[in-house]
């Protein structure tokens, strides 16, 4: 398949800044800057005008357009690339193999708040760095990744918690 990239730039990180010029200037209150923290204000700002998840229509570019910001913040502050084939994933953040900020997006408007787009940079954060120092995982549920390489599993926030505390 021929590469989705345009000079040294993805479609997926054209589309971040497309989401972010329009973003600044629908809401600019929202302060996107690619920063971490501006995952929980775009978190706080979906609760606001989209929660309950399917009680307002979402065009599906709004969370596509979201899922390449995230990937984008992912990426600034984390390592990796988008995929060099076009697919929408960001690869290669040290350890972590892939991981699909797009799919997590668009989680997010139809399952909810459990999909917060802030806790999933974490969770990357975090297996990152476990897995890079060498550190192993405390109990069974915390031996798979917050963020599965090649997988749909997701165990979302109250999974991770009781991971934290030796929960199954």
């Amino acid at each position: 398949m021929a590469s989705q990239q345009t000079g040294s730039q993805s479609r997926y990180q054209d589309e971040a800044g497309t989401f972010l010029t329009i973003m600044d200037e629908m809401a600019p209150q929202i302060r996107l800057d690619y920063s971490v923290e501006s995952l929980q204000r775009l978190d706080q700002f979906i609760t606001e005008h989209f929660d309950p998840p399917g009680s307002k229509f979402v065009a599906e570019t709004l969370p596509v357009g979201i899922g390449c910001y995230v990937g984008e913040v992912i990426i600034r502050h984390l390592g990796g690339h988008w995929n060099k084939e076009g697919k929408a994933e960001v690869n290669a953040i040290g350890p972590v193999d892939a991981v699909f900020p797009i799919d997590k997006a668009l989680k997010r408007f139809t399952e909810g708040r459990e999909h917060s787009l802030a806790w999933y940079y974490h969770s990357i954060q975090k297996h990152a760095y476990e897995a890079e120092h060498g550190i192993a995982p405390k109990n069974e549920e915390a031996a798979e990744p917050p963020v599965p390489a090649n997988s749909a599993k997701d165990g979302g926030l109250l999974g991770f918690i009781k991971g934290l505390f030796g929960g199954k």
